[in-house]
Parts: structure tokens; C-alpha cells; sequence
């Protein structure tokens, strides 16, 4: 069976106001290709769990781990770092959170 891709309706933004790293990852589909948004969205063959919110995707930005995601390569990487910023935010004084660890504990 074909993979389905998630694909933004035209003239609907999933977002209204301004992106925080609090959002639903679904957020970065207003300033990010589909090219990228979907295996950064599906985590390709990563050794970590999907992001589901623009401050995990900000995280694996400032650890450089975007690149461990299959179809994610160093355009990729650098349409996400323009994504980020364009939305509004500041990947210069982002605090990575800790690890996600086993049993659910950051």
C-alpha cells in the first residue's frame, strides 16, 4: 500500500499567530516545504521518537541530529533552519531541553 503524505489544503493555514516552541510541529507547514516537512515530520530511520512540537524539531536543530533522518540532507537541513527563523524564532538562544529517556522522564 502507498505511503499517504500530509498535505496542506490551499488557503488554509494550520496556525494562526505567532509559531512558539510550544506548537504542534504542524505549525512549521505555513514556512516549510512538504519536501521537508514530511520525513522530518516521520523521523525516517532516526535513532529518536518523531518531534511533535517545533521545540523538539528546534532541539534536534541546535543538537544537529536533523541529519540522522533519512531524506533530510544538508539543503533540508538548511530550508529548516530558514523555516525556523522565519517563523519568528531565535535557534541563537534556544536552550535544548534535556533527552527524551525511557519511561517518559526528560
Amino acid at each position: 500500500m502507498a505511503e499517504r503524505l500530509l498535505t496542506a489544503p490551499r488557503g488554509k493555514v494550520p496556525h494562526h499567530g505567532p509559531v512558539t516552541p510550544e506548537c504542534p510541529v504542524e505549525c512549521l507547514l505555513t514556512v516549510l516545504s512538504l519536501n521537508s516537512f514530511n520525513p522530518l515530520t516521520r523521523a525516517y530511520e532516526a535513532p529518536f521518537d518523531e518531534p511533535r512540537t517545533v521545540g523538539d524539531v528546534m532541539d534536534l536543530y541546535t543538537r544537529r541530529q536533523l541529519r540522522k533522518i533519512r531524506g533530510v540532507g544538508p539543503r533540508r537541513v538548511s530550508e529548516i533552519e530558514a523555516a525556523l527563523v522565519l517563523a519568528g524564532l531565535n535557534l541563537a538562544g534556544h536552550q535544548q531541553r534535556p533527552p527524551f529517556r525511557e519511561g517518559g522522564a526528560r
